[in-house]
């Protein structure tokens, strides 16, 4: 007996397609409209924009990620949570390991002083281990302030590789620069150099930390508190680099140059 399709000649040509069903995001979390921010059409706002280039909050980095609205699948142990914190504060004060070895180096040759007609004499050596100081306090500054915008970006493990990271650039750069420039004929000099660009590096530092602040209902004394505790992006806090950063490198320029006068006043006596 023919079916009711065999006498209709037109369903030959009918093309048959799956119902479009809502996206799984959609059907979980409901629509919801997006704010045209992006756009790619000259002469609309946000044009030749992207989603990377935008300066969002923390709180909304990375754009391109969904957070959880739950508790992790597998939480981690007790064991990782008080461990975590040790990583840190280890990896933490690895900054100031190259400074220190520094600044005992010169003390020895502040009171065992080299034999020879041009070397370096005590003065020298003790303006070497204030400047050894100044770069131990900025590199561990740097660190501390790096890993306080870290923690709030990127999870635990991403956190503690890019603090070993910088060591691995920071310990380095600090040998290769008393290499080059001859701590052993100039060390004044050279640590002068080392300390000032650490100090540079701070600065930089506190630009990059400056768009981080404290959320209203977190304890007193936790978390970071800028600009008035709202989102205002990154500024240069001119003040805090003047204290933190100049102030410093300008006392020891000072203490450097009187020293090298007194050193030229005793060489005539």
């Amino acid at each position: 007996m023919p079916s009711d399709s065999d006498d209709d000649p037109e369903d030959e040509d009918v093309i048959y397609t799956a119902r479009r069903t809502p996206a799984l995001r959609t059907r979980l979390f409901g629509a919801r409209a997006k704010a045209d921010t992006i756009s790619t059409t000259p002469g609309l706002r946000g044009a030749g924009e992207t989603e990377t280039e935008l300066d969002e909050p923390p709180r909304h980095l990375p754009t391109s990620r969904i957070l959880p609205a739950s508790a992790p699948i597998v939480p981690p142990s007790t064991l990782e949570q008080r461990l975590t914190p040790l990583l840190f504060e280890f990896s933490r004060l690895l900054a100031v390991v190259p400074a220190i070895f520094g600044t005992l180096y010169n003390l020895y040759h502040m009171s065992h002083p080299p034999a020879g007609p041009r070397a370096p004499e005590r003065i020298d050596f003790f303006v070497s281990a204030l400047w050894a100081v100044l770069t131990g306090y900025q590199c561990l500054a740097l660190t501390t302030g790096l890993l306080a915008r870290w923690r709030v970006y990127y999870p635990p493990l991403p956190t503690l590789i890019r603090l070993l990271a910088l060591q691995a650039i920071c310990w380095p750069a600090t040998h290769l620069t008393l290499s080059l420039l001859g701590h052993a004929r100039r060390p004044a000099a050279v640590w002068a150099a080392i300390g000032t660009t650490t100090c540079c590096s701070r600065s930089v530092q506190i630009w990059v930390t400056s768009n981080l602040w404290g959320e209203p209902a977190a304890a007193p004394g936790a978390g970071w508190r800028r600009f008035g505790g709202r989102w205002s992006g990154r500024r240069w806090d001119w003040r805090e680099v003047g204290i933190q950063c100049m102030l410093p490198a300008g006392v020891l320029y000072f203490v450097m140059a009187w020293a090298e006068q007194l050193r030229r006043e005793w060489s005539d006596c």
